[in-house]
Formats: C-alpha cells, structure tokens, sequence
C-alpha cells in the first residue's frame, strides 16, 4: 500500500513526468523560498519549459503556508494571503506605532513603483526622506519588519531569486474561509493519498478546522484506510506503475514538506538526515523507493553525502540523475 501511495504522490506532484512551469507552481501550492535557489530547482526537476533566464517570470515570494517564504503564481497571491488571513488594522508588531505604518507603506510602495526595488536602497530612500533612525530599523527589521508586514497584506511582494528585489502587487483578495476551501481542494488534488492531519501540517491550519471545511463544503474526497489511519484524494489515484530508480528533490520539497508521516519514501533512523531540529530540509535524493542521500551544488561540482555507504552501481545511478537534471551545469559529481 505505501508504495501505491508513493507512486502517486510522484506522479502527483510531478516527479514522474514533467510539466509546465504554471501547473507545477499552481499544483503545489507555491514552493518554499527559505533558501532562495530551492523554488529554482524544484522547478528545474519538475518543468518542463524550466528555462534558467526566465524562470521567476510570472511569480512573486511572499510568506504565505506555515508563516515560510513562498514562491507563487502572481495569480495565486491574492488566494494565498487570503487563506494564511490578512489583518483588517495595522497592528505594532516590531514596536512601530501603528499610526505610523499607513504613511511608511504608502511612501514605500511607491519608491518601489518608481524602480527603488532593492532592500538598502529603500532604507537609503526613507533615511533621506526623513525618517528617524529608530523608525529606521524597525520598518528594515532584520526578521521582515515594515516591509514583510506589507508583503502579508499584498501590498509587495519579493522577486523570487537572489537578488532581493521587491516589485509591488494588486492581488484579489478573498473572504478567508473561501480561500482555504480551495486551498484544501487544491491540496487532496496534488498531495493525496493524505491524511487530515497531513493537510494541517502542509497548511498550518488546525486539524479541527480542516476537518470541519472538508465536511462543510461537500469535497467529493475519496478515502482509503491502511494500518487504521484514513487517507483523502480528491482524483482518481494513478495506476501502480513503475518508479524510477533515481530521483532528485529539492531543500524543503514538497514531497517531503507535503505529509507529517513521511513513511511512504523515509525510514525512521534516517528522519535527522533529512531535516535538523531547527527545520531546514535538506536537498535529497530518492534511490529506489527511499531518501538515501542528501545533495549541494557547489559551482560545477555536485556534492553527495549518502545516508550510508552506496554501492558502485548506485554511485552510476545518482551520477546519470545529475548530470541529466542539472546538464551541463555540473561537470563533477563528488561521493563524501
């Protein structure tokens, strides 16, 4: 059963055949931004119009699921911030006055409008418009301050990319409980088989509340039972087919982040391997059916530090993998 499980998170979420660049982003509910180059590859794993030069077009980075960076479908930010929830009044957070953040936000969005898009040089801007150095460090706070609560109210939004750049957005902004009604149709669409509680963890909504949108809105979800958990799918589960031996997934993958039992594709000794107690997951490698191995690219070369030692046929499979999902980009592929 698991493995009929992990075939169809795969195909799902597009790990088995690729897609465009905007069914991938839409699918998958936006893909974590943390580390800036991980939205790049996952879509350079899963797309198959992925084009290095322009690749970010059509999407903005702003904190949406689980209160983590994402990069979304412009189209989709409205729906997203819409579900997380967007405060009605401009509250104190980072000791700012919030009488205060309405004149700053509006001064700010429009430097950004005029082409001042990059952090310091709006810092630079506001200093010598005349903002006191204490307001200073607060809208520029280093976890976000001024600037992100201007991103969670749609008003901004970051480039994706490594740039840091911001460009300003007008999305369509819903009522809440609509827009997690679709968040939770999207979700069983992609992600299932899943449980209730692997929605929760996914969206950062409580259990109860998924479970009372699902009964309100008539999702016509399917469930199968295995080991007395019960798990949803919104679509026709794919048939079982085969898995390839080797697959590549990205720091903080969807895969991975999608579930909180993770037992369809990880065995439990290796669970510190591939997440830290602080929460970064890393980039890994799935070699026949299980996370076995984790990647960094360093320049041209590829780093592997496999979970244990691999065999020399297994060192040819992840060695084919990465040189056909990164190409000419990797010239070696190292074994530590």
């Amino acid at each position: 059963m698991l493995e009929q499980f992990l075939y169809a998170s795969l195909s799902n979420l597009h790990l088995l055949k690729k897609t465009d660049k905007v069914t991938v982003a839409a699918d998958l509910l936006g893909l974590q931004a943390q580390f800036a180059n991980n939205p790049k590859y996952s879509l350079q794993i899963r797309a198959a119009d992925y084009d290095e030069k322009s690749w970010t077009e059509g999407l903005v980075t702003a904190w949406t699921f689980r209160g983590t960076l994402h990069a979304v479908l412009e189209s989709d930010l409205g729906l997203f911030l819409s579900a997380v929830g967007v405060k009605d009044a401009w509250d104190d957070r980072w000791g700012l006055d919030p009488a205060l953040k309405p004149y700053w936000a509006e001064q700010l969005r429009g430097w950004i409008a005029a082409g001042i898009t990059k952090r310091s040089d709006l810092r630079e801007k506001a200093r010598a418009s005349g903002m006191e150095p204490e307001v200073l460090d607060k809208v520029f706070h280093g976890w976000g301050g001024l600037l992100r609560d201007m991103c969670c109210r749609g008003l901004i939004a970051y480039a994706p990319g490594t740039a840091k750049r911001f460009v300003t957005c007008s999305p369509h902004l819903l009522d809440k409980e609509k827009a997690r009604e679709e968040v939770l149709r999207r979700y069983f669409h992609s992600f299932g088989p899943a449980t209730l509680t692997d929605c929760a963890y996914f969206t950062g909504f409580r259990k109860r509340e998924v479970a009372a949108l699902v009964e309100k809105t008539g999702l016509p979800l399917r469930s199968i039972t295995y080991q007395g958990r019960e798990y949803f799918h919104l679509r026709d589960l794919p048939g079982q087919g085969s898995i390839p031996d080797c697959l590549f997934l990205t720091g903080f993958d969807p895969l991975i982040l999608g579930y909180r039992d993770r037992s369809r594709f990880l065995d439990e000794g290796d669970k510190q391997k591939v997440t830290t107690n602080t929460g970064i997951v890393f980039p890994t490698i799935l070699l026949r059916r299980r996370l076995k191995a984790k990647w960094k690219k360093d320049r041209a070369k590829l780093l592997i530090t496999p979970f244990r030692p691999l065999t020399r046929g297994e060192k040819r499979l992840i060695a084919d993998k990465a040189h056909d999902v990164f190409g000419a980009d990797i010239k070696q592929v190292v074994f530590l």
